[in-house]
Parts: C-alpha cells; structure tokens; sequence
C-alpha cells in the first residue's frame, strides 16, 4: 500500500511540475511531451529566471497536494479521489486530469511489464533469476525502440 501511495504522491508532484515547465518560458525544451519522452527532472528554484515565482508555484502545489491528501485518506479510492481533489485546485482541471490519466496509463503499462518479466522468470533462484530479469529487460527494451 505504501509503495501505491508513494507512486501517487511522486506521479502529483510531477504533474503540477510539468504543467509550469510547459507554460513558463526558457524552459528546457517545453514541458512533459507524449510518446517516448521521459519527463524531466524539475530545476532547483535557484535556477529559474524567477526564484521566487518558482518558490512561490511549488508552496502552493504542496498545499494543494497536501489538502488533497487529507480530504482522500479514509476513501476506499485514494487515487481517483486524490486527483479529483488535486485538479480541481488547477487553473486547467481539464487538463490536470488528462496528464494524471495519462500517467495512470503509464504506470498500468510498466506495471504490466514487470509482470511479464516476473512470469517468465517463475521458478529461477539467485544468479540465474537475476540473469533471467535482465535478459527479460533487455528483451523489452529492444521492443520498445524498434516500435517506437
């Protein structure tokens, strides 16, 4: 369960994040793209053309994760329940729960790959279930760039 809620708080943080990357200029490289794209790495505050825009954004999504959180932690669905509460905070709630849906989906996605590498290497103990889960790696990897 922990490790669900702290998936959650990291895929929230990014969010909010992304969406001032893509909006703010001199950017690095406009914002969390589609497709293949990892999102990027979120720049201490020092090192934004504003500091204290920069300090002053990231407060607020605190509060607002935090407030979030709070109102979500007796709901039987903390996760739908936490981005209901947390995009409803967004200047575009459309928009926030397009990109939390579109995380949910890569979370599913890489979830669902190691599940595979899991079944496949069923039965196999130390060295050789290591070597297994890295050979399965690979094997997806080489996957996803001839498709991508």
């Amino acid at each position: 369960m922990n490790r669900i809620q702290s998936t959650l708080v990291a895929a929230l943080f990014c969010l909010p994040a992304g969406l001032a990357f893509a909006q703010g200029p001199g950017t690095m490289g406009g914002g969390m793209g589609g497709g293949g794209e990892h999102h990027r790495m979120m720049k201490p505050c020092s090192q934004e053309s504003d500091p204290a825009k920069c300090e002053a954004t990231r407060k607020q999504m605190r509060e607002n994760f935090k407030s979030a959180h709070d109102a979500c932690k007796d709901s039987k669905d903390k996760r739908a329940c936490m981005t209901e509460s947390y995009c409803a905070k967004q200047a575009d709630p459309t928009q926030c729960k397009a990109k939390a849906a579109e995380m949910k989906a890569r979370h599913a996605q890489h979830a669902d790959k190691r599940q595979a590498i899991a079944e496949a290497c069923t039965g196999k103990r130390g060295e050789a279930l290591q070597k297994c889960y890295q050979e399965q790696r690979e094997k997806s990897r080489g996957q996803s760039d001839k498709k991508g």
